[in-house]
């Protein structure tokens, strides 16, 4: 079993994300799972491509900014774009942590049979503090949304159909809702709920939904 992960890391965006995608990794490699990771420069379209035609993964982690036909990488090198080579993610299960690639580019992918597609079909949003620009996995205002989307991946990795992982997510993400909802020390948390709720309702899971690894 093979996990392909891109993880740009050019602006904050990108390294929060992308520092984040660690836990993934590490938790694969305790299951067993070969993880390659394409970090940096290695996160560009060329790579990319290379890897999945040698290599046949069953998993492919996407993260990067997006919109609605296509997902990115390093220095928004265009990874996979709907109507260009959007089938190399045929047969396969594939979460995007990307903005707005739910809305063209999953629908296109699983046109292909037995494809799972997991990702926004709007903006992802999430609250970060300054302070962690260095540190992102400190970062305590970036955690919920972090661990929540997180989720997904954990979930499959575990053995769970891409439908259960997405309702394992949605459900983290509502859990945090509802935290940061009830506090009464943080004046910016009603914000960041909002924002949790807004990624929670735009998570899409879409093709075979009961797929598993």
């Amino acid at each position: 079993m093979k996990l392909i992960v891109t993880r740009p890391q050019h602006d904050v965006t990108t390294r929060y994300i992308s520092a984040w995608a660690e836990e993934v990794i590490a938790f694969a490699k305790v299951k067993s799972i070969e993880v390659i990771d394409l970090i940096k420069d290695k996160a560009k379209r060329k790579e990319l491509e290379g890897r999945i035609k040698k290599l046949l993964p069953r998993l492919i982690f996407l993260n990067g900014h997006g919109d609605h036909d296509s997902v990115a990488g390093q220095d928004n090198d265009v990874l996979i774009k709907a109507g260009d080579n959007h089938d190399l993610l045929a047969g396969k299960i594939t979460y995007a942590l990307s903005c707005n690639s739910g809305e063209t580019l999953g629908p296109k992918v699983v046109e292909n049979k037995n494809t799972s597609y997991i990702g926004y079909k709007d903006d992802f949003i999430f609250v970060a503090d300054g302070r962690y620009v260095a540190k992102p996995l400190d970062d305590p205002r970036a955690k919920p949304f972090m661990e929540s989307s997180n989720q997904v991946m954990m979930s499959i990795l575990k053995g769970h159909s891409t439908q259960e992982a997405s309702d394992r997510s949605r459900d983290v993400f509502r859990e945090h809702y509802i935290k940061l909802t009830s506090s009464t020390t943080d004046i910016d948390s009603l914000q960041a709920a909002q924002f949790l709720w807004w990624n929670m309702r735009n998570q899409v899971c879409l093709g075979d939904k009961d797929s598993k690894i």
